[in-house]
């Protein structure tokens, strides 16, 4: 690994440390929906940048919104004594009880013993790395994994890993995980429970074996372990579907769904002859006879074009009817923009003046921008908006394109009808004023949607 990433990792352990009392504080403040949504959107953006450059290495920026994203969805986590107590009886799993409990697909496998034991472990000058356990099939992989040493503990940080194949070559996948530094004193040394959710793209077979490296103790660790796929052969259901549906004059179809242990694959494909941007789908989930909804939280792929969604798997519930619902679509005007004069602090063109600009703060990566997205009613608060393209451009006055640098996400309040978007753009003498294409926007059609899947 170059110096390069060595210092975007460390980065990486710099921002979650800085971060984390500012980021407690807007969990109080949160509204559940809005949480909920956010992850959602957040897991599933960052599927499609997997799709669009999955040539190319993760950024440490795109790293750090996914982590982001997960630490989220684990703060949130609620656990019942009933299915705490059933970890632990289960040698290896107490650690993990947060995490398991956040996803009812990996916790009908753990449930129905759908799981592998590793336990194999790379020691190195008092430190120690140990592959536990992992959960598989032909999608998804879980990690489940320890690391303990002089000096480690939950307020270590993140710890830096790599992922590859037994060839060793990277694994074409989406990743995440979490890690948030606790409150464990300096210099305490505690083992660590932490994770691995690796999401296989399209296409992509499950590894026979993989070698995962995690730098402890200022050192490489590797454990190589197997996957046994015997443990999961036979064990997934293809559907064709071919169902079309439309939502405010735009046209889908829901193509076809793929069943596995711990993942429901369900594929959908746009009309290209459609004249607005589908931003994403309204309440969306697969619900079964019995009124069991399965949730989704990621995706790859784009719903203007082609996107596979990922749900909460039905595998060991064996439902007899499995309906896919929603509520409706979000859907937006294309080709929009905002322009903006961030030397007189002036907008100047917006799509319905529902943009502002509020803010511009030098700071050490460049000039971090505040965008107010004013208007919202209780639907358009539901949806996490990606404003910008990942990698996007804007231009100057003078036609000349500038990267932009840096999205920082969202800031708001539960009692606003408002949300603010943060970005930043490279320290710069621009002839003003700066146009930004946009890429999503708000706007809505409910309409039902119940299209029958199985």
């Amino acid at each position: 690994m170059g110096a390069e990433m060595e210092t975007g990792f460390e980065r990486v352990d710099q921002r979650l440390r800085s971060d984390k009392d500012q980021v407690e504080m807007k969990l109080g403040q949160m509204p559940d929906h809005f949480l909920d949504e956010a992850i959602r959107r957040g897991l599933e953006q960052g599927r499609k940048r997997a799709v669009r450059g999955r040539r190319k290495r993760m950024s440490v920026a795109m790293f750090v919104s996914a982590l982001s994203i997960f630490l989220l969805l684990t703060a949130f986590v609620r656990v019942s004594p009933a299915f705490a107590g059933m970890l632990k009886d289960i040698p290896g799993f107490t650690g993990y009880v947060d995490f398991i409990q956040g996803d009812k697909a990996l916790l009908s496998a753990v449930e129905n013993k759908f799981f592998q034991p590793v336990n194999l472990s790379a020691e190195k000058n008092g430190y120690t790395f140990t592959v536990k356990d992992i959960l598989a099939d032909d999608q998804r992989l879980v990690i489940l994994y320890t690391a303990e040493g002089p000096g480690i503990n939950n307020n270590t940080g993140f710890l830096k890993y790599k992922l590859k194949t037994s060839d060793g070559a990277d694994l074409m996948a989406s990743i995440g995980s979490s890690h948030f530094p606790s409150d464990d004193a300096a210099g305490e040394s505690v083992p660590v429970h932490d994770y691995l959710d690796v999401l296989l793209v399209e296409g992509t077979p499950m590894p026979e074996s993989l070698q995962f490296s995690l730098f402890l103790g200022n050192q490489w660790l590797e454990v190589d372990f197997p996957i046994e796929h015997e443990r999961f052969a036979g064990m997934r259901e293809d559907i064709a579907i071919n169902q079309k549906f439309e939502v405010g004059g735009q046209r889908f179809t829901v193509k076809d769904a793929v069943i596995t242990p711990l993942q429901f694959s369900l594929s959908f494909e746009a009309d290209p002859n459609n004249d607005l941007h589908a931003n994403d789908f309204i309440h969306v989930a697969l619900v079964d006879e019995k009124g069991r909804r399965y949730e989704t939280n990621s995706g790859f792929g784009d719903l203007n074009s082609s996107i596979t969604r990922h749900f909460k798997s039905s595998y060991f519930d064996r439902p007899k009817k499995l309906t896919l619902v929603a509520d409706g679509l979000y859907l937006s005007e294309k080709n929009l923009s905002v322009t903006i004069d961030t030397d007189k602090m002036e907008t100047i063109s917006s799509p319905q003046n529902r943009l502002q600009l509020v803010s511009k703060e030098e700071t050490a990566e460049g000039y971090e921008i505040k965008l107010d997205l004013l208007g919202l009613d209780e639907i358009d608060k539901k949806a996490g908006y990606e404003l910008f393209a990942h990698e996007g451009v804007f231009k100057d006055a003078s036609g000349i394109a500038h990267p932009i640098s840096d999205s920082r996400g969202v800031e708001w309040n539960s009692d606003e009808d408002k949300v603010t978007h943060v970005f930043r753009i490279p320290k710069a003498n621009y002839k003003q004023p700066l146009t930004f294409d946009i890429e999503e926007f708000i706007g809505y059609v409910r309409k039902p949607i119940s299209i029958p899947i199985k």
